[in-house]
């Protein structure tokens, strides 16, 4: 009996650690055409960009307005709540995304192909009258609560920046012509977001109440859709140009949420009232996230385990992008 209660608990946890993994079963289906047009492309990649989106900040806010009802007189409501990340900071974040980046350039090195250098993309007609940024940094300018993060020692190019700090990479991706300007080489387009708190609000006119509730809710998400144009987590690459699309794409799209089987936040913790001390220090990507943003009030925060989310996110956006890899290998012929 204890041998097979012990065989069991061992499936158990095999089974658990086998759903952690992302797979191909996460993965969108469709939006890819003519991969096999691939094995013409010249083994030269160009990084087009290479986004990690960290949610570090949540917001909701209820309310309901006063007035007689069944004879009864009620005041205004007017609940709000602001829940910050806290355990981790700036330069983690920015670790996470330049080791990810740096070990994704490399396994493509190490498949045989070329990484196009900036300076040549800077020539291209395409790009030629872009900015051009360096990465390294944090940008909270792109998506509300969260850090947008560029790896070290990459560079990238956008077509402006407003005056808020938000980078414009025009109204259609331009990944044909540009492939075309560089000798028909292979462009590649990263994006990736990862959220930790979920809000919820309840209000009623009639009992004249209102409540904000939040709780952890880590994951690598599918969508970062409080944008205008809204990014979904993917690696692309594209090949050639075809009038103005690219002459073949192999896209690997998220299909739904991940979420890590890790204790990367206290179970079953959740917020009703404010509950930040006056003393609370404030994390280094405050200075960024919230300065353009002086409507938002952090009532709360949400500590995670560090060692845990920095482990959980980096194999999580790993995994993905060996996904695309294999996906582009298999395109090009390669196993």
């Amino acid at each position: 009996m204890r041998a097979l209660i012990s065989s069991l608990f061992v499936s158990i946890v095999l089974a658990i650690s086998a759903q952690a993994q992302i797979t191909e079963s996460d993965i969108v289906k469709h939006g890819s055409f003519k991969e096999s047009q691939f094995k013409k492309a010249p083994k030269r990649v160009y990084i087009n960009s290479f986004n990690v989106y960290f949610q570090v900040f949540g917001s909701a806010r209820a309310s309901t307005s006063g007035g007689e009802m069944l004879g009864t007189l009620r005041g205004n409501t007017n609940v709000a709540m602001g829940v910050f990340l806290d355990n981790i900071d700036t330069k983690d974040f920015i670790e996470l995304a330049t080791k990810v980046y740096e070990e994704y350039a490399q396994k493509l090195k190490d498949n045989g192909f070329d990484i196009v250098s900036p300076d040549e993309a800077a020539k291209t007609s395409t790009l030629k009258d872009w900015v051009r940024k360096e990465g390294g940094d944090i940008n909270s300018a792109q998506s509300l609560g969260f850090a947008k993060v560029t790896p070290r020692g990459y560079t990238y190019f956008i077509k402006r920046e407003t005056n808020k700090g938000k980078e414009r990479t025009g109204m259609f991706a331009n990944t044909g012509s540009l492939s075309k300007d560089l000798h028909d080489a292979i462009i590649a387009d990263v994006n990736m977001t990862f959220y930790f708190v979920q809000m919820k609000t309840y209000d009623s006119e009639l009992l004249g109440y209102a409540q904000v509730t939040g709780k952890p809710n880590f994951h690598f998400a599918r969508l970062l859709g409080d944008t205008k144009n809204q990014v979904l987590t993917s690696t692309n690459y594209a090949y050639g140009k075809n009038l103005t699309a690219p002459n073949a794409a192999i896209n690997t799209t998220l299909k739904k949420a991940v979420y890590s089987p890790e204790p990367v936040f206290e179970k079953g913790m959740k917020f009703k009232e404010s509950a930040v001390a006056a003393s609370k220090s404030i994390p280094d990507y405050a200075s960024v996230v919230f300065v353009r943003n002086t409507n938002m009030n952090a009532s709360h925060y949400l500590p995670c385990d560090p060692e845990l989310y920095k482990k959980e996110t980096y194999r999580m956006m790993t995994e993905f992008l060996d996904i695309g890899l294999k996906r582009l290998l298999a395109g090009t012929g390669k196993k």
